[in-house]
């Protein structure tokens, strides 16, 4: 980010000024991985009926076993789904606006949950935190306490584009 943007976004950005650098960091980090993994994995379109197809892409190629899927859906567990119940991060996450996905509450609360099931759940996840990013849902709470949210999607993200997955 250059610094006139960073001093024009502390100033006029509620909340920004307060973020530390790595907060700054992963949610720039987490913009160009997005693009990165919209573009060139997802042929430019990304949406829930697309992460079904690719990760069914995944399944039939046999490439879900190279992902390693079990930290972030852990992680993703203690922030959404704790003591068999949606946690109050759960409902921010407005999947009614990507048609409620049921993969996304079955990954979670399933422990016996498929890797199919588990690595769209994530993504599905991952696309929702890229939708509330760009679409300002954010912004409403000042984009604070993101640091791990967006440190864990990225960690995924990179896994599923360079990691042994896709070869």
């Amino acid at each position: 980010m250059t610094p006139e943007t960073l001093e024009w976004l502390s100033i006029k950005a509620p909340g920004f000024a307060s973020l530390s650098v790595e907060e700054r960091d992963a949610i720039d980090d987490f913009s160009f991985l997005w693009s990165l993994f919209e573009g060139k994995v997802m042929n430019g379109r990304c949406d829930v009926p697309r992460i079904r197809s690719y990760v069914e892409s995944l399944e039939h190629e046999n490439c879900l076993n190279a992902l390693d899927s079990d930290q972030y859906i852990g992680y993703l567990r203690n922030r959404y789904y704790r003591d068999g119940n949606e946690t109050h991060y759960f409902q921010g996450l407005h999947l009614e606006r990507s048609g409620n996905p049921e993969e996304v509450p079955e990954a979670l609360s399933n422990l016996e949950a498929t890797k199919s099931l588990k690595v769209s759940g994530c993504l599905i996840i991952i696309f929702r935190l890229r939708n509330n990013l760009f679409h300002g849902e954010k912004w409403q709470y000042d984009l604070e306490g993101q640091l791990e949210n967006f440190t864990q999607a990225n960690l995924f993200l990179k896994s599923l584009m360079y990691g042994d997955i896709n070869g």
